[in-house]
Order: structure tokens, then C-alpha cells, then sequence
């Protein structure tokens, strides 16, 4: 579909990124095919006065503002289907959000889903084609915190994970059989139920160390995880459903950090969402998506995982 910026002054040619991530710079008139590619336009906001895409020139309109300006120009997600592109902008933002041009970072999350391959005979056909279906752009505002697919922790963990790994047995003592034949799993009981664990009576020291810089005040699950490898995790999501703990897991409020192997080597997508780093501790909405897991690694990967009240995550959504 072509695809027309009028500017002010004139301008260089613009790269346009695939779902593939191949780089297409473009000089002159622009073609994109039905699907989701981000532009980078050699020039600030506010030297575009207008988008227009299909054969009959319509408008982005305020659409136009849903960018985000770089050092190397203004960066824009375009669909060829001019519907889909709408449909997707009024999902995501509120209306007001777009009637000028802002910077919407500070209000919204931007996440990217890549058409992603990964390859090896134990990944099913079902998880391939999943990685391989990018979605493209979806913004997640802030304030909504259960809709969230993940939220960053903005600070410095000091962690001793060797003695972490050997201390987990102290409060960790169920076997947990539900993740197949791939991962080995011991926790902190057999569902998230209530009531919860206060963070001060757990019995390793470093756990309780780790909890605590989390901002964690009760703990409801805790989980130990060990991928063999070349191991996956199938599509799925935790949806816990009839546990009578699921308010306290609503949201991104799972509790995630990697005590072996190498990051490189794993991945982790959410639908919607793409890939999500996992490389620095991090809580995640594994709840609210659909994930699956894939680790291509030639040694065991171990991960930590808890679900509780926290200060960093849903302390003010939960009466305690």
C-alpha cells in the first residue's frame, strides 16, 4: 500500500523496518505491504504536517502523534491496512492522548512483537509458529497496572545466587509436577492459596533478604524451576483461575529472576507482547498472556519465581 509524509522541508530517504527486522530504506514513493512496519523519518514531529496511506490518500490524522522522536529522526509504526492501523491506535490510547503531540513514553509502554524464528526439533510446531507471529506495536498505559505484560525494577539487586540456590530447599519442600517433562519444579505449596506466607517467617536467610528488596510484605507461591536443555514450556497461561489466591497474582506481579544459565540463550514471549528480557530480575504478567518458553542452552537454566503482596507491584491494590 503506498504510503505518502507531507513535510515542511523536504527530506532524506526513510528506513522502514519488517516484522522480519530487514531494514528497507526508501527514497521517493513508499509501498508496504498489509502488515505492521516502523518507520524512521529523517526530521523532527513537528516537520511532518501528514501521513496518508492507500491508493485514496487518507490521513493518519491525530494517529500522527502516536510516534516518538529519536536522535536519528521521528520513529512511527504504519500498517498497510489502514483499518487494522486504526483499530489498533484506539485500542491502545485514550483519544485525548493523541490530539497533540507528546511524548507518549511517559504515559504508555511500547512494546514490539517480531516475527521470530527458532529452530530445533524440541520446540513443537505449535510453539515455532507462535514466536514466528509478530504482532507488531501495542502501547500499554501505565495506570492501567493489570493490563501491564511486565514491570522493571529500578534498582541494583544485590544478590548471592549460589547460596540462594542452596538455601531454597528450607522453604521450597513441594514437588510440582505441572510443567511436563522438561523442568523440574519444587514450591512453596501445591497452588497459590491463601493464606499467605509472612515474608519475616521464611527460613533462608537470603530469601528472605531477596523478598524483602523487592518490596515483598506476604508471600503467596514461590517456585524453583529448572529447565534441562533444550527444553521448552508450551504455549499456555497461568490463569489460576480457582485458586483463592488469583486477585494477588493479577497483573504483572509475578516475581522473576534467573539464578543459572545464560540469558542468551532463553526466550520468553508473551502474546501481544514479544519477547520480554527476563536478563535482569524483573515481575511479569504471566497471568494476563499467553506465553511460551524456549531454552537452546547445552547446560541446566534454574529460575526463582514468587507471587505476594509487594510494595513495587500491587501493595496498594491489596487490603492486607
Amino acid at each position: 500500500m503506498r504510503v505518502d509524509i507531507k513535510t515542511i522541508n523536504s527530506i532524506d530517504k526513510v528506513t522502514i523496518t519488517n516484522l522480519d527486522k530487514e531494514l528497507l530504506p526508501k527514497l521517493g514513493t513508499i509501498f508496504i505491504g498489509e502488515s505492521w512496519h516502523k518507520l524512521l523519518i529523517p526530521c523532527n514531529r513537528h516537520n511532518i504536517i501528514d501521513i496518508t496511506i492507500s491508493e485514496s490518500e487518507e490521513s493518519i490524522k491525530h494517529c500522527l502523534n502516536s510516534g516518538r522522536e529519536t536522535e536519528k529522526g521521528y520513529e512511527i509504526w504504519l500498517h498497510g491496512n489502514i483499518a487494522t492501523y486504526f483499530s489498533r491506535i484506539s485500542e491502545c490510547f485514550a483519544q485525548d492522548d493523541l490530539l497533540t503531540f507528546k511524548d507518549v513514553s511517559k504515559k504508555y509502554l511500547l512494546t514490539e512483537s517480531w516475527n521470530e524464528k527458532v529452530e530445533g526439533d524440541h520446540i513443537l510446531t505449535s510453539d515455532k509458529q507462535f514466536f514466528a507471529n509478530g504482532e507488531g506495536p501495542y502501547w500499554w498505559h501505565k495506570d492501567n497496572f493489570h493490563n501491564l505484560p511486565y514491570v522493571t525494577i529500578n534498582k541494583e539487586l544485590s544478590v548471592n545466587k549460589e547460596q540462594l540456590l542452596k538455601e531454597l530447599d528450607m522453604d521450597l519442600t513441594v514437588n510440582d509436577t505441572k510443567f511436563y517433562k522438561d523442568a523440574d519444579c519444587i514450591s512453596l505449596q501445591k497452588q497459590p492459596e491463601l493464606p499467605c506466607v509472612n515474608v519475616n517467617d521464611l527460613k533462608s536467610p537470603e530469601l528472605k533478604k531477596l523478598m524483602t528488596a523487592v518490596g515483598f510484605s506476604q508471600i503467596l507461591q514461590m517456585q524453583r524451576v529448572t529447565l534441562k536443555p533444550n527444553s521448552v514450556i508450551p504455549m499456555h497461561r497461568d490463569d489460576f483461575l480457582y485458586q483463592s489466591g488469583r486477585h494477588i497474582i493479577a497483573g504483572p506481579t509475578q516475581f522473576y529472576i534467573v539464578l543459572e544459565g545464560n540469558p542468551k540463550d532463553f526466550y520468553l514471549k508473551f502474546a501481544k507482547a514479544g519477547l520480554i528480557d527476563v536478563s535482569k530480575p524483573t515481575f511479569i504478567n504471566n497471568h494476563g498472556f499467553v506465553h511460551s518458553l524456549i531454552y537452546s542452552g547445552t547446560t541446566a537454566r534454574t529460575t526463582f519465581l514468587a507471587y505476594g503482596i509487594s510494595d513495587l507491584t500491587n501493595g496498594s491494590f491489596i487490603k492486607q
